[in-house]
């Protein structure tokens, strides 16, 4: 018997999935590492990863100052 998944190929750099795969930990959304920069994940969960990527990326951004 065959199983159908709904879900979304994510194709990212290495950086950006180790943040997933981090996330993934406590979420349990990722279907299927496919390779080095494409993972498949369940589709229902794309806008809440998108959020928690946009946080934790904007955390670690390094903002420059204007002296004045």
């Amino acid at each position: 018997m065959v199983k159908a998944v709904k879900g979304v190929v994510i194709e990212c750099d290495t950086s950006v999935k180790q943040i997933i795969l981090g996330l993934n930990e406590k979420s349990h959304f990722i279907i299927e590492d496919l390779d080095d920069t494409h993972i498949f994940v369940d589709a229902g969960c794309i806008d809440q990863l998108r959020e928690d990527i946009d946080q934790i990326l904007n955390e670690n951004t390094y903002k420059v100052e204007d002296p004045k």
